[in-house]
């Protein structure tokens, strides 16, 4: 009797076990399904991160930083602001790209160029390069769309000068629209490429 109770507790533990890394696995696949698609090189950040990619507000010397380089950044990408926890650049689809296109226009070599000048200069940033579509089309089509412009924007900073690891590009898809997607302007605004910039803690 005493077996047969040990052995029921047993087999309720190792069910009770299952169950929980099913649910683990369940969740992981569900925020892989939701999120946004992954590419570059991640797996070259290191350290702590001071600001929007992990989150946090940079202050202190990590912000006198940002301030500087958000104000170099500026004067070459008019759409580029300090935020509290980074600095954020943002490039409209038709200054880079064709339509419904991840190969850069002739002229965004030069653009980007211009961006890489200064990113290059700061060795310790890490870059969240982010591409983002309208809501019109296929939501698969739109999620690899938003991802190869990512990693053509990262590729050509890269040729640039700017450095593997401190890159990582990602798809968003329709995802965090900053107009209405009902009006052709709001989609327009919508097809963007984001630069979002924070600094590693040595």
């Amino acid at each position: 009797m005493r077996n047969l109770l040990l052995s029921v507790a047993a087999l309720s533990l190792a069910c009770s076990s299952s169950n929980e890394n099913k649910r683990t696995e369940v969740g992981a696949g569900a925020g892989a399904a939701t999120g946004a698609v992954v590419g570059g090189a991640t797996a070259g950040w290191k350290g702590a991160v001071v600001g929007g990619v992990i989150g946090g507000v940079a202050g202190g010397a990590a912000g006198h930083i940002l301030d500087k380089q958000a104000a170099e950044l500026k004067a070459r990408a008019a759409d580029t602001k300090r935020t509290a926890d980074g600095i954020l650049v943002r490039l409209k689809e038709n200054l880079i790209f064709e339509v419904n296109s991840a190969q850069l226009k002739p002229g965004a070599d030069a653009t980007l160029g211009d961006l890489a000048d200064v990113l290059k200069k700061y060795p310790e940033d890490r870059i969240e390069i982010r591409g983002y579509t309208d809501s019109t089309g296929p939501a698969q089509y739109n999620e690899a769309l938003s991802l190869r412009r990512a990693e053509a924007v990262r590729h050509a900073l890269s040729d640039a000068g700017v450095r593997d690891e401190q890159m990582k590009a990602i798809g968003m898809g329709p995802n965090s629209p900053i107009a209405s997607n009902s009006t052709k302007d709001g989609r327009a605004k919508n097809r963007r490429v984001e630069l979002k910039i924070a600094l590693v803690e040595k």
